[in-house]
């Protein structure tokens, strides 16, 4: 027959073990709160981080991309070729239509370079072409215009220099029998009393859609 004191020992060991559990739970509860609270901060701090870090990565290729295709074109002779594919009677770039310039990439070599490289990819571009003018000042056309460029675009550039006897290229990109220094209608003006005719900066801008 149990005595009273054997009954309070029990009760003892059994509060005992209930405050234990309760203890338990109030770590495993705090350990919980404090999990959450570190995911959080580290959610609230990396994500823009990597965002910004993401959007520069492909930044640095949109770049690394057209600075290729730019050096490809002016090692080929494609570059000066497309800024010689002039339509005397236009005057403007070869079938532009009447606003002057191509909504896509221009047919030929270099025009094929852009397609291949940025087209396919869904990638808008524009390019321009900036020409010294008399009086130590420049003037800008547009060759490309897909759009207003986006906040992120990536802009390079890469010159052309032109001689007096660089010919104008007919349609299908042969020579014709007309040089830059023979024609009025050409869009860059000879600035140089010399062989040289004028420095030109195709410049080609690039931004994801």
């Amino acid at each position: 027959m149990s005595t009273g004191a054997d009954r309070r020992s029990r009760r003892d060991a059994c509060d005992g073990r209930r405050g234990q559990a309760h203890t338990l739970e109030g770590i495993i509860a705090g350990l919980l709160v404090l999990s959450s609270i570190v995911f959080a901060l580290q959610v609230t701090a990396v994500t823009p981080l990597s965002a910004s870090t993401s959007s520069q990565h492909i930044q640095n290729q949109q770049r690394a991309a057209t600075a290729g295709v730019l050096a490809s074109a002016a090692e080929s002779g494609a570059l000066e070729r497309t800024a010689l594919y002039w339509d005397e009677s236009g005057p403007s770039f070869h079938d532009t239509g009447p606003r002057g310039r191509y909504a896509s990439a221009p047919p030929t070599e270099f025009g094929t370079l852009l397609e291949e490289t940025f087209d396919r990819r869904g990638i808008a571009y524009n390019v321009y072409v900036t020409f010294a003018i008399p009086g130590d000042d420049q003037r800008r056309i547009q060759m490309v215009y897909q759009g207003a460029p986006s906040d992120s675009a990536v802009r390079v550039s890469h010159t052309v220099t032109l001689t007096d006897d660089a010919a104008l290229r007919a349609a299908d990109g042969t020579p014709t029998t007309t040089n830059v220094s023979e024609t009025d209608s050409f869009y860059a003006p000879d600035v140089s009393q010399t062989g040289l005719y004028n420095v030109l900066s195709v410049e080609v801008v690039v931004w994801r859609i």
